[in-house]
């Protein structure tokens, strides 16, 4: 004898079948905007396509009028004689050692100065911001270079410390309000605790407040490497006297005047333009995701 098949409402409900998905229709509009942001990509990058491709041919083809793009003969070659003849060997250390400095200074000083801002109320503080602000619309960097240059030179710092100093003092404003923005927008339980546990304000700050900053950080990390590696007047100043401290983005330039017979080796500074490229494309490509998180919630929260 069979038993009866009990069906009940869990049953029938789960007897049902599932209703398809329809499939997402494109639409125009979408694919027009997709089609204009692929053409300015690419617009954006021919460039780079040509000087990558002009570094390596042959210096008639780049001055011949209908030399193409492709090179007639790939000349690697020029990578070497521009990281050996062209001294950018040492041009590159300097580039290092500079760009480290104003980093890792960078990083102390504006975390520092914004966590304070933030979590303390000081006597003249508005003042202070407002003279903050104030030099970020005045733009007094090349009015005062020379200035910074001469008291750099009475204090013993005509060197590559002195360089990275005068391009820190350009760079640590917009970082510190972006630091403060951010701190602005992180709880306060876990620095609370740790004052109740007898942390003082650098304590609190190193401990607690740093690691939560990573974010915001890495923004400030890239867009201090990419002003220090790519600043071209103060390290110019400084290499007037001393070529020895010219950095990489100065050599590229002096190659041009520095070439023998009046001749200018574009594919040799292309190839240079090229290696200074470099670092900036990895450090983006390393840190690209704090990036983007650390430059929006330092824009909108506080």
């Amino acid at each position: 004898m069979s038993t009866p098949t009990v069906t009940g409402p869990a049953t029938r409900t789960a007897a049902r079948p599932v209703p398809s998905r329809r499939p997402r229709r494109t639409r125009p509009l979408t694919v027009l905007l997709h089609a204009v942001l692929i053409a300015a990509a690419l617009i954006m990058l021919s460039p780079l396509v040509f000087g990558l491709f002009a570094s390596v041919s042959p210096l008639d083809q780049i001055l011949s009028r209908n030399g193409g793009l492709l090179p007639r003969v790939w000349e690697w070659g020029t990578y070497v004689q521009a990281w050996t003849t062209a001294s950018f060997s040492r041009y590159f250390v300097n580039s290092v050692i500079v760009t480290a400095l104003v980093v890792l200074l960078d990083t102390l000083a504006s975390s520092m100065t914004g966590y304070v801002l933030a979590r303390r109320r000081l006597r003249g503080q508005r003042l202070l911001e407002g003279v903050y602000v104030g030099t970020l619309f005045v733009g007094l960097t090349t009015a005062t270079l020379y200035p910074q240059y001469v008291i750099a030179e009475a204090l013993g710092l005509a060197n590559l410390l002195g360089i990275a100093l005068v391009q820190l003092a350009g760079i640590m404003l917009v970082h510190i309000f972006l630091i403060k923005a951010f701190v602005l927008g992180l709880g306060t339980e876990m620095e609370d605790a740790a004052r109740v546990d007898g942390c003082g304000l650098f304590g609190t700050y190193w401990r607690i407040a740093f690691p939560m900053m990573r974010p915001i950080l890495a923004t400030t990390v890239i867009l201090g490497f990419q002003a220090s590696w790519n600043n071209y007047q103060v390290p110019l100043v400084f290499s007037l006297a001393a070529p020895d401290l010219r950095t990489l983005v100065v050599g590229v330039s002096a190659l041009q005047y520095d070439a023998a017979e009046g001749m200018t080796p574009y594919n040799t500074v292309l190839a240079g333009a090229n290696m200074a490229l470099v670092p900036i494309v990895v450090i983006f490509i390393v840190l690209q995701r704090h990036f983007v998180r650390g430059w929006t919630d330092g824009s909108v929260k506080g």
